[in-house]
């Protein structure tokens, strides 16, 4: 059983994943549509290079670090 801490990440961890999943779709659309294309291959398609943008993205946006970041935090706060 997980804590009430813990569920909450999960939670916010999720919606942080689902946010990052719709902006990083907007963003390929919006690229497709203005046929932006990678500037150091102009030849390759649009939807090639915005599938690229896209993944880099949402693998940046994951939110790996959150549960880190939140023992670091209580850490310090105890420690005061």
């Amino acid at each position: 059983s997980a804590t009430p801490l813990q569920q909450n990440l999960e939670k916010l961890g999720g919606r942080i994943g689902m946010i990052a999943i719709v902006v990083c779709v907007v963003i390929f659309v919006i690229g497709v549509v203005m046929n932006r294309t990678d500037p150091s291959n102009p030849g390759s398609p649009s939807w090639l290079y915005m599938i690229l943008i896209a993944v880099t993205l949402a693998v940046a946006a994951i939110p790996e670090g959150i549960p880190l970041c939140v023992t670091i935090s209580l850490s310090i706060g105890c420690s005061d």
